[in-house]
């Protein structure tokens, strides 16, 4: 791939020059702006993994005991680390957002259609994170708290706003703040409370593990999948530098706060009964206690933060995807006004109740966004990308609408991703058995991949 082509399709101009606002939207970056090495990108991931609604997933698993959440994490990153350090790599060899990817998988104008349901689901999962925000500080305040979800969400558009940049010197520079930030709140926790190791250890029920493994995935890794490279395209270049670091630095990233946050929610969850140990109340004997205590948890709400920005940027990315070929004009206010708007409706979200129905929200985004990742996978690396090396496949055909039908809906691409979705979302009678111990949407997923790569065997797929 040509970088000064990619430097001609994309622009110089990356921030506005009086407010520093990111305008780059979803064209090619420039190569002065690929400043991230592997050890940024496994902060960057980390710290947008590390919310305050990570140890949520401790509290849906909470019958597993800690023996059992341990494996499930484990087999999740074992699952989750090929697909997830491929597109990082993605995002390195072509610097543009999966969604650009994906118009040559799909059509131009069915990828767009798909930047739309995704860029909801970002929404959906911004809505998640501002409520466990604003019930952390509703609860140290003892106030309503549907002003904290505005307020949280102020800041979090204002982030968004300054682009990868910004929030990668957030994340970096306020990261030793979380942490510290529950550490002490962990020292409270075990410090206040009786722990029964015995009930904690082990189950309570019968584990479904392929439900288990399901929710995991779609909570953390394969979730965040797809939107690994729009991040990673502000990284170095692959063709300078190939080392093992780069492909397990987002995936490892984003699994180590899950360990970590997960099992402190399922041993806060048993032993307080709430999963949101900032929210715990702790019977402190003094002032001076109190204070460190309401601190750390003020300290602790700045995880969402770091999560619900990178809910939003990548929303950002999915909706200036879709309306790209409307916007040809108003490029400079294109990416702020979506972020405002995209924000706005993350804020109303958490305040229509989207925490209560917590389970079927993760479900419903593992169905549907599965298949995409796999399908787009396998085509960047068994035929575009090759493409795009020989010249056949150019840059600019991938934001060149076209008047022909198949460029605009790839039949093959629809049919394998129509599979998959009905083969996650129906149950097979005479695959129940399988699914106990095989992730439903993970198992439709691999189908729908799989029927689009005989697709390409076959030369239907050109």
């Amino acid at each position: 791939m040509n970088r000064d082509k990619l430097e001609e399709v994309g622009q110089e101009e990356v921030y506005m020059e009086k407010t520093k606002f990111e305008i780059i939207g979803v064209k090619p970056i420039p190569r002065k702006y690929r400043y991230m090495n592997s050890s940024k990108i496994f902060i960057f991931w980390a710290m947008a993994s590390a919310s305050a609604t990570t140890p949520l997933i401790g509290y849906l698993l909470d019958s597993l005991g800690l023996i059992d959440i341990l494996i499930a994490f484990t087999i999740s990153l074992l699952i989750g680390l090929i697909p997830a350090g491929l597109f990082s790599e993605m995002g390195r060899q072509f610097p543009v957002p999966a969604l650009v990817v994906s118009r040559k998988t799909y059509g131009y104008l069915t990828s767009n259609a798909l930047s739309f349901l995704y860029t909801i689901v970002n929404v959906g999962w911004f809505g998640l994170n501002d409520t466990t925000g604003g019930l952390i500080v509703a609860s140290l305040t003892h106030t309503n708290p549907i002003p904290w979800y505005i307020f949280f969400g102020i800041i979090q558009i204002l982030l968004v706003l300054y682009g990868a940049r910004l929030l990668d010197y957030f994340y970096r520079y306020t990261a030793i703040i979380l942490i510290i930030s529950y550490s002490i709140l962990t020292y409270f926790l075990f410090a206040y409370y009786k722990i029964n190791i015995s009930e904690i250890l082990y189950p309570t029920s019968n584990v479904n593990w392929g439900l288990t493994i399901s929710l995991v995935l779609s909570f953390s890794i394969l979730s965040w999948t797809y939107k690994i490279s729009t991040a990673t395209r502000f990284a170095k270049p692959y063709e300078e530098s190939k080392r093992a670091s780069y492909f397990i630095a987002a995936p490892l990233g984003i699994m180590v706060p899950v360990y970590l946050m997960g099992v402190l929610g399922l041993i806060s969850q048993d032993i307080t009964g709430n999963w949101n140990l900032p929210a715990v109340t702790f019977p402190v004997s003094s002032t001076v206690l109190s204070v460190i205590v309401v601190f750390a948890s003020v300290g602790a709400s700045l995880a969402i933060l770091h999560t619900n920005a990178m809910n939003l940027y990548p929303a950002v990315a999915d909706i200036l995807t879709a309306l790209q070929p409307a916007l040809r004009n108003l490029e400079k206010i294109s990416q702020p006004i979506s972020t405002v708007i995209l924000g706005v409706g993350g804020v109303v979200a958490a305040i229509m109740g989207i925490l209560q129905n917590a389970t079927n929200f993760l479900l419903f985004v593992g169905d549907i966004i599965f298949p995409y990742t796999f399908i787009v996978l396998i085509d960047w690396y068994l035929r575009m990308r090759h493409q795009m090396i020989s010249g056949k496949l150019k840059i600019t055909d991938f934001y060149t609408i076209s008047k022909s039908i198949k460029d605009n809906f790839n039949v093959y691409a629809v049919i394998a991703t129509i599979i998959g979705t009905v083969l996650n979302v129906i149950t097979i009678l005479n695959l129940t058995t399988l699914y106990n111990y095989f992730p439903q949407n993970l198992f439709g997923s691999l189908i729908s991949a799989l029927i689009y790569y005989l697709f390409i065997k076959l030369k239907l797929v050109k």
